[in-house]
């Protein structure tokens, strides 16, 4: 089995729960047709260069899994079909898995220290 990166974008207007329920529809899509979710990494809500649809901002997803070949164009077919996703890409995996973000350690800033005063302008 090869492994695939699925980038779809799903209309922004949509409510938090109903979100999740088109991400998990398409990955419940792909495991039906006997592939494995590798990682799922929702990249939030971005404004697009153009308009697509109505829209000019949407929910960008990225899904890497594996499946056989001749089974992906079920997985290209669903992502179309779905009236929720304005657009969807399958294209071959490349590299590592996205690792997972951290979140750094907050620092506070250092406490501003005073400029040194100007010298003062010479007497003639």
């Amino acid at each position: 089995m090869k492994s695939y990166d699925l980038v779809y974008i799903i209309r922004p207007d949509l409510e938090a729960d109903a979100l999740k329920a088109v991400i998990d529809r398409l990955s419940q899509r792909i495991t039906d047709q006997a592939g494995t979710i590798e990682a799922v990494d929702a990249w939030g809500k971005k404004r697009m260069v153009y308009t697509v649809g109505k829209f000019r901002e949407g929910y960008f997803v990225h899904t890497r899994f594996s499946i056989d070949p001749q089974k992906l164009e079920e997985i290209r077919r669903a992502a179309a079909l779905s009236e929720d996703v304005l657009r969807a890409t399958i294209t071959n995996a490349v590299g590592k898995l996205p690792e997972a973000k951290t979140e750094a350690p907050v620092q506070t800033p250092p406490a501003e220290t005073p400029l040194p005063e100007p010298p003062a302008p010479a007497e003639a």
